[in-house]
C-alpha cells in the first residue's frame, strides 16, 4: 500500500537534526521518503547514495552522521511507527466503508 504523505514532526525533526548541513538534510530526507514510500532501505552504499541523489563520495562523508539516524540494517523507528500507525487507520477506514 503505497500512503501518498508522510507525517513530518518539525519541532522534532529539527530538534534531532539541526547540527546537520544542507547535503545531509538532503541525504537524510531523501533517505526516510524512500523508506516511507517502500518499507525499507537496501543495506548498500551505493544503493544508498544513488536513492540519496548523492555522489558516492558525498554519501561516503556523510555517512557516519546519517547512519546514527537509523537501526542496524537501516531501519528507522519512527517511520515504522508513522507507517504502522497509518497502515493501521487506513485499514480501519476501509473496514468502515464496507
Amino acid at each position: 500500500m503505497k500512503l501518498p504523505w508522510m507525517p513530518l514532526d518539525v519541532p522534532d525533526y529539527l530538534a534531532d537534526t539541526r547540527h546537520l548541513g544542507a547535503l545531509e538534510h538532503g541525504i537524510y530526507m531523501l533517505l526516510i521518503m524512500y523508506y516511507w514510500q517502500t518499507g525499507s532501505l537496501p543495506d548498500d552504499e551505493k544503493q544508498l547514495a544513488r536513492i540519496a541523489c548523492a555522489t558516492p563520495t558525498e554519501f561516503r562523508g556523510a555517512r557516519p552522521i546519517i547512519e546514527k539516524f537509523f537501526l542496524p540494517g537501516w531501519k528507522h523507528k519512527r517511520i515504522d511507527f508513522e507507517l504502522d500507525k497509518a497502515r493501521k487507520i487506513s485499514s480501519k477506514r476501509s473496514l468502515a466503508a464496507g
